[in-house]
C-alpha cells in the first residue's frame, strides 16, 4: 500500500518506469535462459554426450553473454531518465505547492526544513523509483515464475524453494514499523540539522555582533550528535534486517540443492535434471539479491515520499485555484504598456473602491483567536491611504489578506470590485504590486532587477521608475548606472537604496494599488516624504492614477494622507484625517504622543 501510495509522485515517468521493469524481466529472462543452457553443458558433459549434440546450449550461452550487457545498458540509461523526469517534475510540484499555500502556511515551518525537502528528500527518491519499485516488481514475476516451473519440474523442489523464497521478503517484514519509526526520526533529525545550518549561515552577522557564534556551536554539535545517535540507531536494527535477509539469500540455493540430492538419492529425480533445479534455483534468489542492494534506499525513499506526499496533500485543492485563474485571466485586459512598451499591463477598475472589507475576520492556522475581526473600511481608488497602529493590531495581516494568501473565514473582501475568495492569490496578484520591509533583490544589476518584472521595459521606462521612487542616484553614469552590480541580495546597496530599488519595481508592474508595508523605513523622514509626495503625483500606463497604502509605524510620513485606519486589537478603531484623529485624542493621538520627539511639524 505505502508503495502504491508514493507511485502518485511518479508523474509522467510512469511508462519510463515500465520500460525499466520490463528491461529488467528481460535481463532475468537472459539470466534464466543462459542458466538453462549451464545446466544443459554441464548434464551433457558429464554424461558424456557428443560435442555437436551440446551446440543449441552453447549458442544459448554465448548470446546470453552478449545481450545481457546490452540490456543492462538499456536499462541504466532508463533509469536514469526517469531519475531526471522525476526530480524536475517533483522538484516543480513543491515548489508549485509552496506557492500555493502561500507564505502564512510556510511561515510555520523553517526554511532549512523545507530547503532539504526540494533537495535531498528529492534525491532519496531517486533511487527508490529508479532501482527499488522496478526490482521489487521483477523479483516478484521472476521468482513466482521460476517457482511454478521448479514445482513443475519436481513438487518438493518447488515448494521447498518457494517457502525459503517468501521468508526473504517476509520475515524481515517483522521489522518494518520499528524501521519506518526510525527513518522518520532520522530524517527528521537530518532536516533539523540542515534548517540549524541555513539558519546559522544566514544570521551569522547577527551571531558575530551578540557573541553567540560559541553557543550556536555547540548547538550545532548537539544536533550533530542527535542525528548521529538516530543514524546509528537505524543502522543497528538496519543490520539485522540485512543479516536475516542475507541468511535466506545463501541457504535458499543450498537447501533446493540438498533436498534436490535428496530427492535424487531417493530416485524421485533424475540426476541429469539436478543441475537444472539448481541454476533454477540460483536464479529464483538473484532478483532478491539486486533487491537487497537497494533495499536501504527504498526505506530512505518511503520516508522522504511520505514527507513529500503530506505537503503536497496539505496544498488547497487545484479547483479553487482554477477557479482563481480564470477569474484572473478574464479580468486582466488589454493596457497599453509604459512607453509604448509591448509588455503586459495589469487592468484598470472602473470601481469606485479600489479595497473594500465588510464584516471581513481571519484566523491564523492553529491560533486560538482571530487576527483581524469584523474589520469594516473602504478605501477608494486614486488616494494615498495610511494604515497605522502598534504592533500586533493586524497591519501585516491586512497586507497579507490584499494579496490573497489571507482568506476571510466571514465577512468579505474585495478589491476593484471582486471579492478575493473569488479571486485568489493568483487573481489578486495582478492589482497590487508589494514593497515589503526589506524586499528580496536577487544578484545582479539595477537592470536585471528592474525588468523581473517588465522585461520589454526601455532605458527611459526604468529611469523613470528610479525617479518616482526617488533613487534617481542610482542612474549614476560614475557607478556604472543601470548595469551597476548590486551584490548579493542588494548587499552594495544602503537600506535605503534596497528599499527604493523595489519601489522602482513594483512601479513598473503598473498594477491599480500600491502597498507599501514599512516600506521606508530605512529612508530619513524627509526623504520619505519627498518619495510619497513623488507616488501621489505618478501615473499608470493608461493616465489613471493609482491608489496608494503605506503601512507604518512612524508618523511622519503620513501627516497628509487623504485617510488614515488606525488598526487596533485586529479591527479599525478609528479613521480620517490626521489632523482629525489628533483631535480626537484617540488611539492616533497616542501613538503620536509616544513618538512626538521624532515627528515632524
Amino acid at each position: 500500500m505505502i508503495h502504491l501510495r508514493l507511485l502518485r509522485l511518479a508523474g509522467t515517468a510512469a511508462p519510463l518506469l515500465s520500460t525499466v521493469v520490463l528491461a529488467g524481466i528481460a535481463l532475468s529472462a537472459v539470466a534464466v535462459a543462459q542458466a538453462v543452457a549451464t545446466a544443459e553443458l554441464f548434464a551433457g558433459i558429464v554424461s558424456g554426450t557428443r560435442l555437436q549434440n551440446l551446440l543449441l546450449p552453447t549458442i544459448v550461452f554465448a548470446a546470453a553473454l552478449l545481450v545481457r550487457p546490452a540490456i543492462s545498458m538499456l536499462r541504466e540509461l532508463t533509469v536514469h531518465a526517469v531519475a531526471g523526469r522525476i526530480k524536475e517534475e517533483l522538484r516543480t510540484r513543491i515548489l508549485n505547492a509552496e506557492i500555493d499555500a502561500g507564505p502564512i502556511a510556510t511561515s510555520s515551518s523553517r526554511s532549512g526544513e523545507r530547503q532539504s525537502l526540494v533537495v535531498d528528500a528529492v534525491e532519496n527518491l531517486e533511487p527508490y523509483f529508479g532501482r527499488y519499485l522496478p526490482q521489487l516488481v521483477v523479483t516478484f514475476v521472476t521468482g513466482a515464475s521460476l517457482i511454478v516451473v521448479l514445482a513443475t519440474i519436481d513438487p518438493i523442489v518447488g515448494l521447498v524453494v518457494g517457502g525459503v523464497a517468501l521468508a526473504v521478503p517476509f520475515v524481515p517484514r517483522l521489522w518494518d514499523a520499528a524501521l519506518a519509526g526510525r527513518g522518520e526520526q532520522h530524517w527528521a533529525a537530518y532536516s533539523s540539522l540542515h534548517a540549524d545550518v541555513v539558519d546559522s549561515i544566514r544570521g551569522m552577522p547577527t551571531l558575530k555582533a551578540l557573541g553567540a557564534v560559541q553557543r550556536r556551536r555547540d548547538e550545532l554539535a548537539q544536533s550533530g550528535n542527535n542525528l548521529l545517535k538516530v543514524t546509528l540507531a537505524q543502522l543497528k536494527l538496519s543490520l539485522v534486517e540485512s543479516g536475516l535477509t542475507s541468511f535466506f539469500l545463501i541457504a535458499g540455493p543450498a537447501i533446493a540443492l540438498i533436498v534436490g540430492t535428496l530427492r535424487v538419492t531417493s530416485g524421485d529425480l533424475d540426476p541429469a535434471t539436478l543441475f537444472l533445479v539448481t541454476m533454477l534455483s540460483f536464479e529464483v534468489f538473484r532478483p532478491f539479491r539486486e533487491l537487497a542492494m537497494h533495499w536501504h534506499a527504498g526505506y530512505a525513499g518511503v520516508s522522504a515520499g511520505n514527507r513529500i506526499l503530506s505537503l503536497l496533500n496539505s496544498t488547497a485543492t487545484k479547483d479553487s485555484l482554477r477557479v482563481s485563474r480564470s477569474v484572473a485571466g478574464s479580468g486582466v485586459t488589454g493596457n497599453s504598456a509604459i512607453a509604448g512598451s509591448t509588455r503586459a499591463a495589469y487592468p484598470s477598475t472602473g470601481s469606485t473602491a479600489a479595497v473594500s472589507a465588510e464584516g471581513f475576520n481571519f484566523r491564523y492556522p492553529g491560533a486560538d483567536r482571530d487576527a483581524l475581526h469584523d474589520l469594516t473600511l473602504t478605501i477608494p481608488t486614486a488616494t494615498t491611504v495610511a494604515i497605522v497602529g502598534e504592533s500586533g493590531s493586524g497591519k501585516s495581516t491586512f497586507a497579507s489578506a490584499l494579496l490573497g494568501f489571507a482568506l476571510p473565514s466571514a465577512g468579505e473582501l474585495t478589491l476593484c470590485g471582486t471579492s478575493t475568495k473569488e479571486l485568489g492569490n493568483e487573481g489578486c496578484s495582478p492589482l497590487v504590486s508589494l514593497v515589503a520591509q526589506d524586499p528580496v533583490l536577487f544578484t545582479g544589476t539595477i537592470r536585471h532587477n528592474l525588468l523581473l518584472v517588465a522585461p520589454e521595459a526601455s532605458d527611459s521606462d526604468l529611469a523613470r521608475a528610479l525617479f518616482d521612487a526617488g533613487a534617481e542616484e542610482l542612474l549614476d553614469p560614475t557607478r556604472g548606472g543601470l548595469d551597476a552590480p548590486i551584490g548579493d541580495n542588494g548587499g552594495l546597496l544602503s537600506g535605503g537604496q534596497r528599499q527604493r530599488l523595489a519601489i522602482a519595481r513594483a512601479l513598473l508592474r503598473d498594477s491599480p494599488i500600491l502597498l507599501l508595508d514599512e516600506a521606508s523605513s530605512a529612508i530619513d523622514a524627509r526623504r520619505e516624504n519627498a518619495i510619497l509626495e513623488r507616488l501621489r503625483e505618478t501615473r499608470r500606463a493608461d493616465g489613471s492614477a493609482r491608489t496608494t497604502i503605506v503601512i507604518a509605524h512612524r508618523l511622519a510620513p503620513i501627516r497628509t494622507a487623504d485617510i488614515v485606519f488606525v488598526f487596533d486589537n485586529g479591527c479599525v478603531a478609528e479613521s480620517g484625517s490626521y489632523n482629525d484623529l489628533l483631535a480626537q485624542n484617540g488611539v492616533l493621538a497616542r501613538l503620536h504622543a509616544a513618538q512626538a520627539p521624532g515627528v515632524m511639524a
